[in-house]
């Protein structure tokens, strides 16, 4: 009897039973599944923001590379004291590289500079030629590159980059070739010089990384090393050419939601509220390092990432003053008083430029000490008006921890109507406009549509515009 009783209720037992378990594998599975989408899509904008990084760096570096007055000291005829005051000591005073070389065009060495403060660090002990042996790859894939390009206007920058890890010492180097942008210098071969740059990376990889992009529990490891159970992207190789890997802690909202209510998990609604719970955390986490990715690290300004999109969308709705900027006697407060100090004036350069603009105006630091300013709906003349303000502004002493510095800052201005051009070509005509306000005069401000035609001529120039030493 009993076991006819068995037969008939037993099914339904093991029904109900596997019912219960396919209920409870059912939210795991769903939340396994949320956490490893939050995964893969924090590796894609890791790998992105560091790829941004990367390429504000080698766009920092075109005010050297891509520049008539480079072509025709360095190429044309070289001027050993020029490269050394122009390219050599001035991009070690005005941004982090600690490393210069230049290679002709046959790829042979012809400049070298080392700061001081890295010449004991390990990267650098094992001798220049190691380090210009380490770019031998880049300096091929910039050759590559550079092979029959016939450009009009001012060109793109050719760069390539790659992070070099030694021991607990990391390392970006750069490749870049040189160009000419005005066309009154050009290179006497079919190959001009390459730059090539190491700008050590502040503390370790992991270190730097893991603040940036707010990783918890960051990591550098050789792949092999790397525990299934942590996210990853490759960024690095060794002096052996072995891929070094930066690997984090995942976020897992989910999971952890459900573990801490396990006692809720049969109902339904729970899984609602979990999946509900982990996409919040998974937006405002991707909100934060979209904001580290399109924001300068130490101004908090928009960078160059955000740049193109905010012009497009006011150049959409009508006119638009772009104004490129650079400060003046920026290096020689970096030489005086040191790294720590710049950083310190850039941050007062960038709250001075806040408060000296519009509600509607857009202002981004592109790198080293130029930045940049949308200001819809101005004329030229309003336009000349704010950067003249923001000029004496900016003239005014300004008071760091190890003193009183005075600079100033000079500006180029190009106006443009209603999708007129495009972004790129509007920053070129701002920045031309920019150089020659340079070569003016400490604080001068000059519009690009008072500028000139260059003169058609593949002579060097006897005097040019000197950048990026001022």
């Amino acid at each position: 009897m009993r076991f006819i009783h068995f037969r008939l209720v037993g099914p339904a037992i093991i029904a109900v039973a596997v019912l219960i378990a396919g209920m409870a594998t059912i939210p795991y599975i769903g939340i396994a599944q949320i956490d490893a989408d939050l995964r893969q899509r924090q590796e894609t904008l890791v790998k992105h923001n560091i790829d941004l990084w990367i390429s504000d760096i080698e766009f920092s570096l075109t005010a050297w590379t891509i520049w008539d007055e480079s072509v025709a000291k360095i190429d044309n005829s070289f001027d050993f004291e020029w490269t050394d005051r122009n390219i050599g000591a001035s991009l070690i005073g005005t941004s982090r590289t600690r490393f210069v070389a230049l290679v002709d065009h046959d790829d042979g060495l012809i400049y070298s500079r080392t700061d001081d403060s890295v010449k004991d660090r390990g990267f650098f002990t094992r001798g220049i030629p190691t380090v210009i042996e380490d770019a031998a790859a880049l300096v091929a894939n910039v050759r590559a590159r550079e092979t029959g390009r016939m450009i009009e206007g001012i060109p793109k920058p050719v760069s390539i980059s790659r992070i070099e890890v030694l021991g607990d010492d990391a390392v970006l180097m750069t490749a870049s070739l040189f160009q000419p942008d005005f066309g009154t210098a050009k290179p006497k071969g079919e190959r001009a010089p390459i730059l090539i740059t190491a700008m050590p990376i502040t503390g370790t990889i992991q270190e730097f990384f893991g603040t940036r992009f707010l990783l918890d529990d960051a990591r550098i490891a050789p792949q092999t090393d790397v525990l299934p159970d942590r996210a990853h992207v490759e960024i690095a190789v060794d002096p052996g050419g072995e891929a070094q890997v930066l690997s984090w802690r995942p976020p897992s909202p989910a999971a952890d939601l459900l573990y801490r209510s396990l006692p809720l998990l049969v109902t339904g609604i729970f899984t609602i509220r979990i999946s509900r719970n982990a996409a919040r955390l998974l937006v405002a986490r991707e909100k934060q390092m979209r904001h580290a990715a399109t924001h300068d690290f130490l101004t908090g300004l928009p960078n160059r990432a955000r740049l193109e999109q905010e012009f497009r969308k006011l150049s959409e709705n009508g006119p638009v003053a772009v104004i490129c900027l650079d400060l003046d006697g920026f290096k020689q407060v970096n030489d005086t008083h040191g790294h720590a100090a710049g950083d310190e004036l850039l941050k007062a350069v960038a709250m001075r430029l806040r408060a000296g603009t519009r509600s509607v105006d857009r202002l981004f630091r592109l790198g080293g000490d130029e930045f940049t300013i949308l200001m819809p709906t101005v004329s030229e003349s309003q336009a000349e008006e704010i950067c003249h303000r923001l000029s004496l502004s900016l003239a005014e002493p300004v008071s760091l921890t190890k003193g009183i510095v005075t600079i100033g800052a000079s500006f180029g201005i190009k106006r443009v109507e209603k999708g007129e051009i495009s972004c790129d070509t509007a920053i070129g005509a701002a920045d031309a406009a920019l150089y020659h306000a340079k070569a003016s005069a400490r604080g001068s401000t000059i519009l690009a549509s008072r500028i000139p035609p260059a003169p058609a001529t593949d002579t060097a120039p006897t005097a040019s515009i000197t950048r990026r030493s001022a």
